[in-house]
């Protein structure tokens, strides 16, 4: 129950830091557009004045006679001037320069002058692209009391509008540096809490594992201890079994521990490969286990080079497995085949199977995967880090197919068997 809260709780953290996330996120970006948005409009506005006062000083200045201006804006970057008067494009320049400068627009601009009557430009300072004709507006050129005006365009418009945002960017980055940082932190923890959940409930699995051979052993040793039992030697031998099978156990289970922990530590973990006919070792493994585990070897090649301690383990682990998520009526197939220069080990059952979610995470030292953590189902949820570990220090291939409700296959892929061909040998589950 305390789990599941705890749970719970995590989750409503996530939501609602997730949330707030993204209320400052946005918030900061709706500011940062509107900003924008009222620097457009005062951009708009200024430019629009100024060009108004450039209208006015080009068309006739000597005479003092008010002169028609008309300011059409096409876009924030782009406006059409049409004026009562010829313009002279060397007064135009001249005053553009003047009044803009005036007017705090500190900007590259580009001007044409266009006639009208010719429908074409007459004149232009753009060193960049021509500058179009807005003849094709016909709403705004229909609107025009004058066959004079001239177009001035702002290229860098959005650019010197977010030039004078610089302290709102720079806010909005400190705020995204901030929030990337919580982000990072809050994983941090999350991942934390779940790396000590884990190793709690590995402790509560391993404390457990190891009590049940402890347990056998010390019944065993107390049964041989009886002086009556030299009277009876079959018990005194079935008690005999009885420890060596928990104590092989037990040190299955304490290399297992050992190995996961020396892999942390890079040259700590060593690897001692000797020639292993592996059909023998999975004979071996077979007479341990019951009717349910079916031997299919059609491999020829057998010979592999692997540490015999640790080989042993890995097959023993796949097997374990698949008999422990197996609850009913378990057939375990343990196959093996010549591949494409490789010799390959299938471990396939016919259990409960892995949800694909789930899938990507088996292999993670503590991690079992929802509704395999009750003590009976045994294991350190250790068994398939080993495996991995194990694969990669052989530089072998470990993969895994499954399906809730459709059981599992798990396959490894050992390159280059080696040395001469053996027996192909086939034991079914009425042999073992």
């Amino acid at each position: 129950m305390a789990l599941h809260m705890s749970r719970l709780t995590t989750r409503v953290l996530i939501v609602l830091s997730t949330l707030a996330i993204v209320g400052v996120v946005s918030t900061q970006v709706y500011w940062v557009r509107k900003a924008y948005e009222l620097r457009e409009r005062q951009f708009l506005q200024t430019v629009t004045k100024a060009l108004s006062e450039v209208a006015r000083r080009v068309a006739r200045p000597e005479t003092g006679v008010p002169v028609g201006v008309q300011v059409v804006t096409l876009s924030p970057a782009y406006y059409l001037v049409n004026l009562d008067a010829p313009i002279d494009p060397r007064k135009l320049e001249f005053y553009l320069g003047v009044e803009l400068e005036i007017h705090q627009i500190l900007t590259t601009f580009e001007y044409g002058v266009y006639d009208n009557t010719a429908g074409q430009i007459i004149y232009e300072n753009s060193s960049r692209q021509r500058i179009e004709t807005p003849a094709s507006d016909g709403a705004a050129l229909s609107s025009f009391s004058s066959p004079y005006y001239f177009v001035v365009r702002f290229p860098n418009q959005v650019h010197y509008l977010t030039q004078q945002l610089d302290n709102w960017i720079l806010a909005s980055l400190i705020v995204l540096l901030l929030t990337c940082f919580f982000i990072y932190l809050f994983y941090r923890m999350l991942t934390q809490k779940n790396r000590n959940e884990d190793q709690r409930e590995f402790i509560n699995n391993m404390t457990h594992e190891l009590q049940t051979p402890i347990s056998s052993i010390k019944i065993a040793a107390d049964v041989l201890s009886s002086p009556k039992i030299m009277e009876q030697p079959e018990r005194m031998l079935k008690y005999v079994r009885m420890v060596q099978e928990e104590t092989l156990r037990l040190q299955q289970q304490v290399e297992t521990v050992l190995t996961v922990a020396r892999s942390e530590n890079k040259g700590a973990f060593k690897i001692h490969s000797v020639a292993i006919d592996l059909h023998e070792l999975l004979f071996h493994l077979a007479e341990r286990h019951g009717d349910y585990l079916h031997l299919d070897l059609e491999a020829h090649y057998s010979v592999v080079q692997a540490d015999r301690l640790h080989l042993v383990n890995v097959l023993g682990n796949l097997v374990d497995n698949a008999v422990k998520y197996t609850p009913v009526n378990p057939i375990i197939q343990l196959m093996t085949r010549n591949e494409n220069g490789q010799l390959v080990i299938v471990v396939q059952d016919n259990g409960i199977g892995i949800a694909p979610e789930h899938q990507p995470h088996i292999f993670n030292a503590y991690y079992r995967a929802p509704g395999a953590n009750a003590h009976s189902v045994k294991g350190f949820g250790l068994g398939l880090s080993y495996v991995q570990k194990i694969a990669k220090a052989h530089r072998w291939k470990l993969s895994v197919s499954s399906a809730p409700g459709r059981g599992s296959v798990f396959s490894i892929r050992i390159p280059q068997p080696i040395v001469e061909p053996i027996r192909k040998r086939s034991l079914k589950s009425e042999e073992l």
